[in-house]
């Protein structure tokens, strides 16, 4: 049984959001009209979950985060407005503490937000299986940032694929943030998220990694100390390799794992197109979206990697990985981009 507290600013989404969770088995233990309300039923309740709202008056959403993960820690799921302004503040709810996000859809909310009934019962459920004791909060530090040193050139126009899904924007940012810019890795990312997000979460790793990032388009090319993030709502596929830069390409067909992008997409792709060194890497996340990508890189002759359960907020993809495929390394999220250096460097030329 999952207990619940929803927190939001408007009665309609309260009652609509209760409803949706009820249907899906959830028990909603309480409902929190402000911030400041939102704190004290958490700490009455202790559920095993809460919805969060940004944008509340007495303590925003990120002021709540804040106040309960250093008062008394549980998973919380944000879920906010579709604005550029709430995009921001999402990402800095993640920093604070937050598991996951969602984004209520526009336009009549309370007719609109069943369309994704499904979508935030499993969500909910995910993030309350959440492990957030322990968890570091905040962002990358700069002698984060500068712990590999380099001391041998990455042969072989190497690339690296990385996916995630619940609880990964942070993992993926440290790990991100962490590799060294002289390795002129061609660096995939697909994290699962809506479109509205990928392109904000795009702009947050090219501001705080060495690398160039931004969100894949439609015939866009890769080169050494390049990455690019996959569109929310589109697969992204490796359709070409020429003069050591990839080109990707945007695929709207069937969801994988009822997501898109998908990240065994991208990584077939990767593993049929790259003739360089290639290397997979699982982070945290619900599902089993990977697993037959990961096995792909690896039947190409490249490297796998997959998050320890120690680290993982869900230890759903890496498991599955894990359990299925022929890994190289199983790595704590302090360790995945020293695993990384490790693999490339160990090729010869």
């Amino acid at each position: 049984m999952v207990d619940a507290v929803i927190a939001d600013d408007s009665a309609v989404m309260r009652e609509t959001l209760g409803k949706i969770l009820e249907d899906g088995g959830i028990t909603v233990v309480a409902r929190a009209k402000d911030g400041i309300e939102a704190v004290e039923l958490i700490e009455r309740h202790e559920p095993d979950v809460a919805t969060i709202d940004i944008q509340m008056p007495g303590l925003t959403g990120h002021e709540v985060i804040e106040q309960v993960m250093a008062e008394n820690p549980i998973p919380m799921l944000v879920i906010s407005s579709q604005t550029t302004r709430n995009a921001d503040a999402t990402f800095d709810a993640l920093d604070a503490g937050a598991v996951d996000f969602l984004a209520k859809p526009s336009g009549d909310g309370s007719v609109n937000i069943w369309s994704q009934q499904d979508t935030i019962v499993n969500r909910v459920r995910a993030v309350a299986a959440a492990d957030v004791a322990g968890m570091e909060t905040g962002r990358v530090s700069e002698e984060q940032s500068q712990t590999i040193s380099v001391s041998s050139e990455f042969p072989c126009d190497p690339t690296l694929v990385i996916g995630a899904s619940t609880g990964g924007p942070r993992v993926v940012e440290q790990v991100l943030s962490e590799l060294p810019q002289r390795a002129g890795l061609r660096v995939l990312v697909v994290q699962h998220m809506a479109d509205h997000y990928t392109e904000r979460f795009a702009k947050r790793l090219n501001e705080r990694t060495a690398y160039d990032f931004r969100q894949a388009r439609e015939g866009d090319t890769v080169g050494p100390g390049e990455g690019v993030l996959a569109k929310g709502g589109s697969h992204l596929r490796v359709t070409n390799e020429r003069n050591g830069r990839l080109t990707v390409s945007h695929d709207n067909g069937p969801k994988r794992h009822n997501v898109r992008p998908a990240i065994d997409v991208t990584m077939e792709t990767a593993a049929e197109t790259v003739t360089g060194n290639l290397t997979g890497v699982i982070l945290t996340g619900m599902g089993a979206d990977g697993a037959a990508g990961l096995a792909a890189i690896k039947d190409a002759g490249g490297k796998a990697i997959v998050q320890d359960e120690a680290t993982s907020r869900v230890y759903g993809m890496p498991k599955v990985a894990a359990e299925n495929v022929d890994v190289d390394m199983v790595l704590p999220k302090d360790r995945i981009t020293e695993g990384i250096t490790n693999a490339f460097r160990g090729w010869s030329a």
